[in-house]
């Protein structure tokens, strides 16, 4: 899920640019001048050595302009220094002051996200933008959990899980997903980046008793070849076992992008499939994602925007590619139709944006009992986002289905 919309002057915008401006500033202001006064010292006992050590006068007007040549590199070292330590004082003061209460780009997905299910019955942690369809009516009832476990079983549905899989979900979240998948297949791999998501999701496999066919592992998936323990590794690509590979809303932020994945997709899958050929098991491989792509030829104005709101969300903005870009990266990770791949698309945006921007809104303006007692207007500027999304068609939400044997 991503979040920033600052285009227009209004105190959530103006935190979004304050906030990135601090945290440039605080990881090169201090460093930078450290390293410039020391090179300061050198630079002017070099020069002071090698004039007062100078007897000709040829040397001296050398050692002079030397001289004046340093003096001019610190004037302008120490103008710009003067100009960065400024801009930090008064961006950790404003950061402290109004900032370090509010939720960051950062948080979203973190922690933050828990504040959306917070009208769960029983409690839960849901992290995607949901399937806002019947029934499903964000207008009239505002369920985030309800919206966010329908997109989660259309993606369970386009891979048609059952028990004869062994599968692999990336992105997992703080484990929701994971309970609902794991009672669906014979065996189930979570994967996720962050430790304190892979936590949650083994505390809520544990509290229902799914752990026997189940591990939760903490790793990042945008380059499984080389990041990945060999343990795993050998599973997929040697042995074979397992043949569905599933990422649901979080393809788009894999750095620097989905490349890799898609090459480490397509070696586990193929592999899955000669070993159930072998097997005398026909039965399908299939790689399922729900995954945002450029919706249109962007002009200078959305471009910009877009640059911007995905560097406030810590996305590469090249992961928002056209239809036809992906359909061209996923065939030179080997998923082509002359392989036996087939490759659909479903365009769900519609059934995506405008009910998360409605539940947003009513959360936020407290319509529903809960919203007025958690700031959460301060989610506002996402919703923001997604609006402009469903708007202009700048951006849109797929489900991808790459499927190959048994059952196509």
């Amino acid at each position: 899920m991503a979040t920033a919309y600052i285009f227009y002057f209004h105190w959530p915008s103006f935190m979004a640019i304050t906030r990135l401006l601090y945290a440039f500033v605080e990881m090169t202001s201090f460093t930078a001048i450290i390293i410039l006064l020391a090179v300061k010292i050198i630079c002017s006992a070099a020069v002071y050595v090698g004039i007062v050590t100078t007897t000709s006068l040829d040397g001296a007007i050398y050692g002079t302009v030397i001289l004046e040549r340093i003096f001019l590199f610190l004037g302008v070292y120490i103008a710009i220094s003067g100009i960065i330590a400024t801009v930090f004082t008064t961006g950790r003061h404003i950061h402290r002051r109004f900032i370090d209460d509010a939720v960051t780009i950062g948080e979203v997905y973190d922690l933050a996200h828990v504040m959306l299910n917070l009208d769960s019955e029983p409690p839960s942690t849901w992290n995607n933008m949901g399937y806002w369809a019947p029934p499903v009516d964000s207008s009239t009832v505002p369920d985030f959990k309800l919206a966010a476990k329908s997109l989660a079983t259309k993606l369970s549905d386009a891979a048609r899980l059952n028990p004869a899989d062994t599968i692999i979900d990336v992105g997992i979240g703080c484990g929701d997903q994971s309970v609902l998948y794991s009672r669906l297949v014979g065996k189930y791999i979570g994967i996720t980046s962050l430790q304190v998501h892979s936590d949650l999701a083994y505390t809520a496999l544990k509290k229902r008793g799914l752990l026997g066919n189940t591990r939760i592992l903490t790793l990042d998936a945008s380059d499984p070849l080389t990041t990945w323990p060999t343990e795993i590794l050998n599973s997929t690509m040697v042995d074979g076992r397992v043949n569905k590979i599933l990422a649901l809303d979080c393809l788009y932020h894999f750095q620097p992008s989905r490349k890799k994945f898609f090459k480490f997709v397509n070696g586990a899958l193929e592999c899955a499939f000669e070993n159930r050929i072998q097997s005398g098991d026909g039965g399908e491989v299939c790689f399922a994602a729900e995954d945002l792509l450029a919706g249109r030829q962007l002009n200078f104005s959305q471009w910009l925007r877009l640059q911007v709101i995905c560097a406030l969300a810590r996305t590469p903005f090249k992961n928002f590619i056209s239809m036809q870009e992906y359909m061209t990266l996923l065939e030179d990770s080997g998923f082509t139709r002359e392989s036996g791949w087939n490759v659909q698309f479903e365009d769900i945006s519609d059934h995506v944006f405008p009910g998360l921007t409605n539940f947003i809104e009513i959360r936020g303006s407290g319509r529903d009992g809960i919203g007025k007692y958690l700031r959460f207007d301060r989610f506002s500027v996402f919703g923001k986002v997604i609006r402009w999304w469903q708007d202009d068609g700048v951006v849109k939400a797929y489900i991808v289905t790459l499927q190959k044997g048994n059952g196509m």
